[in-house]
């Protein structure tokens, strides 16, 4: 077809590939980055989000069948000889929960199902197609397929899910304290880079045309960026500080209030972020407990629950995977000895399970549940002895 005498080809349309809208959060832009790269810029926040993501990461995933250890279980394998590490692969997923609300992880398979590789899915290069109407749920992944992928190939971990499909991200709800605390720290920075110069207004009395420029300059140049902080002004002229120092601005107060309030949202104790303020060894020893016990579960219990529905074929009866927090459970080493000896002296674990804890290698009859125990009898008075005293009552 020609216009104007130009000759105009028509171009096949090609299918627009629908990616999942992003948080609200992460489309707002603060100085040309977007929210989750300023809200990691925040020492608070990145720190929480390394201690959760390295935490989780360095927990051993066990191959279970009956309750009992399996090393030859090819799952084994996934997380051994992938392209990234095991560590690196969770330490991504879950930094990705917490900052997207998605996470995600293509499943490559044998012909008989096995899963043989996990292939990390960067956020945004993944769309959910959800039928609601119907329950039905695929994946769209154009780097690894085209068309629709079964949701039984794809390790999806969400949090903080309105409809039980896509999850939020964290910054979605701490938006605010995350402005507040860049605002803190913009206002430290603008102090600090000032030299801790003051700020105000210098009066002239009975100035003339073109003087207050002129003691502008003089001022500046006299008292400016390598200035000695010493003010000294001409006759006639007075200075009035306009602005307060960091106390009087209870700028330091309100850095470590966003500390706090950083640790909310993550539901952290503050202590762990580098709040040492009032902290003491039993509060160190309890917030490690509670950051295990109420921050890490959730997440461990997510991976855990989509690792089991994904990775194990329903064929295998009694397989599980199973992630060991209580790794991350270890005290000083008297708590730990006396807790191993409550746990093995009660049959509850063998030798080689509390040797197993303790990274070393099993023991020949370790296997077995041991209690110690008195026989009753050897604790009896014998029949002559009770003759005896009888006849003695009697007497």
């Amino acid at each position: 077809m020609k216009i104007f005498g130009l000759e105009i080809t028509k171009r096949n349309k090609q299918p627009i590939q629908e990616y999942p809208r992003e948080d609200a959060a992460t489309s707002l832009i603060f100085g040309g980055y977007k929210l989750e790269d300023s809200a990691t810029s925040l020492s608070a926040f990145y720190a929480a989000l390394e201690l959760i993501s390295n935490s989780i990461a360095q927990l051993p995933i066990l191959v279970k069948k009956n309750n009992k250890i399996n090393k030859n279980h090819p799952i084994n394998l996934l997380f051994k000889d992938g392209l990234i590490s095991k560590y690196n692969l969770i330490k991504m997923l879950i930094s990705d929960v917490i900052l997207h609300g998605n996470a995600y992880c293509y499943i490559e398979r044998a012909k008989d199902g096995t899963p043989i590789n996990l292939v990390y899915c960067e956020h945004g290069t993944v769309n959910i197609v959800y039928n609601q109407k119907k329950q039905e749920l695929y994946y769209q992944i154009p780097f690894i397929k085209k068309g629709n992928i079964e949701s039984c190939n794809v390790i999806h971990l969400f949090k903080d899910s309105n409809n039980g499909i896509q999850g939020r991200g964290l910054i979605t709800y701490a938006n605010q304290v995350i402005k507040l605390s860049q605002a803190t720290d913009k206002a430290a920075r603008n102090y600090y880079a000032s030299g801790c110069a003051l700020q105000g207004a210098l009066t002239i009395k009975g100035a003339r045309k073109g003087a207050k420029e002129q003691a502008r300059q003089a001022f500046a140049n006299t008292h400016g960026d390598k200035g000695s902080g010493l003010v000294i002004l001409d006759d006639d002229m007075s200075y009035q500080q306009l602005s307060s120092n960091a106390n009087d601005s209870q700028m330091l107060e309100a850095r470590s209030f966003n500390v706090a309030e950083i640790a909310r949202f993550f539901n952290i104790n503050p202590i762990l972020l580098g709040d040492k303020s009032g902290a003491s060894y039993n509060s160190i020893e309890l917030a490690n407990i509670e950051f295990v016990t109420h921050t890490l579960m959730p997440y461990v219990a997510m991976m855990q629950d989509e690792f089991n529905r994904k990775l194990v074929k329903p064929s295998e009866n009694g397989i599980t995977i199973d992630i060991d927090e209580t790794w991350l459970m270890k005290g000083d080493q008297k708590t730990t000895a006396e807790y191993l000896t409550k746990l093995t002296s009660s049959g509850i674990m063998t030798i080689n399970e509390a040797r197993n804890h303790l990274g070393l290698i099993p023991v020949e009859g370790g296997d077995e549940v041991q209690i110690p125990y008195t026989k009753i009898e050897d604790n009896k008075i014998s029949g002559d002895n009770n003759e005896e005293n009888k006849e003695n009552d009697g007497e």
